[in-house]
């Protein structure tokens, strides 16, 4: 009897300093909250503010089981002593949580970074989440005895539990985290390829997942705000997110790259990270001037912007479309000799549609076609002799997204026709008579994103006027420059076999009558003049470095193309990976050195071994002695994306593992600043040696120079295979 009283005693007594300390500290937190603007935090109390969002969790579990107790516990006839002590522990326990919740919020709330606007609301919910869990605790008899008292202060309690906490996570992650995924209008419409912006549907999205939940206009981080086009530009405290005259291109790329465990890396760690490609994609806006209304398809065909994209959008032809698909029969009747009628994808119910034949071309096979006039996407009239009545034929397929009528014979006196195409995205009038009043009438086609009017006789003026009544369509009236040189396309090289077993004739070619082409196999660039031209019944019997270019009186010379030409060599019997290659890039393991296959220019392609910041050991075995004088390593390297030479690379020879002796060491040289993605090799030349045990050791650059933006950071290696000669 006496342990009870005595457990009984501390137990009430320790209820009291609870009660004492919550009572106090809610008048505390009153007066802390009416001199907010005033409060400054010490660094020892902005560590207990950000504890905010882990404590934040205990009185709302506390006071929806006082909720739940209260109702379904405590008002009725069996309300005994025990269950009266657990309903007055919970509502203790949801009081103190709730003010020392609610002051580590306050604290929290002044650190930089933070709206006032959108806080005072929260605070004010946390404030009387607080004082409302105190007042039940202390009113809790008279609460339980009115049954009304008890519904109001219970639903009171989890309505206000709701409403501060759906602020506090639009605070943390944004407005309208909760509902975002389900909400119709946030869901962003899908943009075709031929419609998207650079900025718009490629950067911006990457900002809002990653980088808008702690830099927006309610928690601006380091005072940056990244929603809109005039607060990127601004920049935040630190000065401005990019600078193009920079090697790393600025702030933004500058802490992207840092370590994740640096305290400055963004996103912070913990949050979602971006991938290589969306950095990527970041980094080339950058470098390209950081345009806020350049469009993807206005890109150069190789800019890296829009390789990125194109896995991003689907295109007119490969766009998911809901309309019924066509009878089959019905479209295979529609195909002859002069008009083909085909689905644009595997399994798309999507028609598209080619003219040939001049000759044969009548308007009733046009109006053929109006029975699967529904499914029709894109139509290519291109130099048939289409006539302005024939545009009330096709007036009436209603889904086309691409019309080709160039060298028609239109006039564009019933162009309205084309009106009622409201799909309608690309049209092309090039080579047409048609007048600069007839295009007026295609403003209603608000989805028109690509005019094409090459050789159409329009002013300048008249450009400009239809240039404003189209405002967001694209109007291309070709190149105008008769006396401007041409730039010849690189001739192809035409080998698909990179790895040479015996010999192969190399075979070059062009497509351009008269052009000549000149090759080099020492890693120079062809010249117009010293270089040898290129014949047939060039021989490739070892390693060689082909780079041609194509040369033609009144033209200027194309680009280089080059191709590494890798002689198979010696077999190793087996090969042992001593280092495992990173999980991301591991081939097919040891075999991926020795099984002729080269990989890509895509790193990602699946053919490629890398480590990362570690050396790569390899040994080579045979059964019987080889003979062995150089080691070639097939290698990619891509600097912007940290795929660099390696430092150093060692060859060790033996007759046993035990007694490798060193053959040759070489330091491949570094690059000293930016450059594209290229394929390249590694000779390693020693005195020939007869082993029956090599070791290949290939280290990584450990990190990365003061000029790379990843500065700091381990280099990567990749190989996709090894020659021993």
């Amino acid at each position: 009897m006496w342990q009870k009283l005595k457990i009984y005693y501390y137990m009430h007594r320790w209820k009291k300093i609870i009660f004492d300390s919550t009572l106090a500290l809610n008048i505390l937190l009153l007066f802390l909250f009416i001199f907010d603007n005033r409060l400054y935090v010490p660094p020892w109390l902005q560590v207990a503010g950000r504890m905010h969002t882990l404590f934040l969790h205990f009185p709302i579990v506390m006071l929806a089981l006082c909720i739940f107790w209260e109702l379904f516990s405590g008002y009725n006839k069996s309300y005994v002593n025990v269950k009266s002590e657990i309903g007055d522990d919970l509502l203790l326990a949801a009081a103190f949580t709730s003010v020392i919740t609610a002051l580590m919020g306050l604290f929290l709330s002044r650190e930089p970074g933070y709206t006032p606007d959108l806080l005072v609301w929260h605070k004010w919910g946390g404030i009387f989440i607080s004082f409302l869990s105190l007042t039940w605790y202390m009113f809790r008899a008279k609460v339980r005895q009115a049954r009304p008292a008890l519904f109001v202060t219970s639903f009171g309690a989890m309505v206000m539990i709701i409403i501060t906490g759906h602020l506090g996570g639009n605070i943390t992650h944004g407005q309208d985290f909760i509902f975002e995924p389900v909400n119709p209008a946030k869901q962003a419409a899908p943009v075709l390829f031929e419609d998207a912006f650079v900025y718009a549907n490629m950067v911006q999205p990457i900002l809002e997942a990653k980088c808008i939940s702690c830099h927006n206009a309610q928690k601006a981080k380091g005072e940056l705000v990244m929603e809109t086009k005039e607060f990127l530009m601004k920049g935040g405290k630190d000065g401005k997110l990019w600078d193009t005259t920079e090697t790393d291109l600025g702030l933004l790329m500058q802490r992207i790259h840092l370590p994740l465990e640096s305290r400055k890396h963004m996103p912070p760690q913990g949050k979602p990270q971006l991938t290589d490609d969306e950095i990527a994609i970041l980094y080339h806006w950058i470098k390209s001037g950081a345009s806020f209304t350049t469009k993807v398809d206005s890109l150069p065909q190789k800019d890296s912007l829009r390789l990125l994209a194109m896995p991003l959008f689907q295109t007119i032809e490969t766009d998911d479309y809901t309309f019924e698909p066509p009878d089959e029969k019905k479209v295979q009747t529609l195909n002859n000799n002069y008009r083909v009628v085909k689905p644009l994808a595997i399994g798309s119910p999507a028609l598209g549609v080619e003219f040939f034949s001049k000759e044969q071309f009548k308007s009733q096979h046009l109006k053929d076609l109006l029975d699967v006039k529904n499914q029709i996407v894109t139509l290519n009239l291109n130099k048939m002799p289409v006539k302005d009545e024939d545009l009330k034929t096709i007036g009436q397929f209603a889904n086309l997204r691409k019309l080709n009528l160039s060298f028609t014979d239109i006039t564009g006196a019933t162009l309205q026709e084309l009106s009622k195409l409201k799909e309608l995205k690309i049209l092309s009038l090039s080579g047409t008579n048609i007048k600069a009043a007839n295009l007026q009438s295609l403003a209603s086609l608000k989805k028109l994103s690509h005019l094409m009017v090459w050789d159409v006789t329009l002013s300048a003026a008249e450009l400009n006027t239809l240039q404003q009544r189209l405002k967001t369509t694209a109007i291309e009236t070709g190149f105008k420059g008769d006396t401007v040189l041409i730039k010849l396309n690189p001739p192809l090289i035409e080998n698909e076999e990179q790895v040479i077993t015996g010999t192969q004739p190399l075979q070059l070619k062009h497509y351009i009558n008269g052009v000549t082409i000149r090759y080099t196999t020492d890693g120079t660039t062809p010249d117009s003049i010293s270089s040898p031209i290129y014949k047939p019944g060039v021989m490739l019997d070892k390693k060689e470095v082909i780079k041609a270019r194509a040369f033609k009186a009144g033209w200027i010379g194309s680009d280089v193309v080059e191709k590494i030409f890798y002689k198979a060599g010696v077999k190793p019997d087996s090969v042992n990976l001593l280092t495992q290659s990173d999980p991301q890039y591991k081939g097919d393991g040891s075999l991926t050195l020795h099984d002729g296959k080269l990989g890509s220019k895509n790193f990602r392609d699946g053919k490629w071994l890398a480590t990362h910041g570690v050396p790569m050991e390899v040994l080579f075995y045979f059964k019987n002695p080889a003979s062995v004088s150089s080691v070639n390593i097939s290698s990619i390297v891509d600097v912007n994306s940290y795929l660099m030479p390696p430092h150093e690379i060692e060859v060790w020879g033996g007759n046993t593992y035990s007694s490798l002796r060193l053959l040759k060491r070489l330091r491949p040289s570094q690059p000293s600043k930016e450059a594209p993605l290229y394929i390249t090799g590694y000779d390693v030349d020693f005195k020939k040696s007869s082993i029956n045990v090599l070791k290949l050791i290939v280290k990584p650059v450990s990190k990365l120079p003061a000029w790379h933006r990843g500065k700091g950071d381990k280099g990567w290696f990749f190989t996709d295979e090894v020659f021993l000669n």
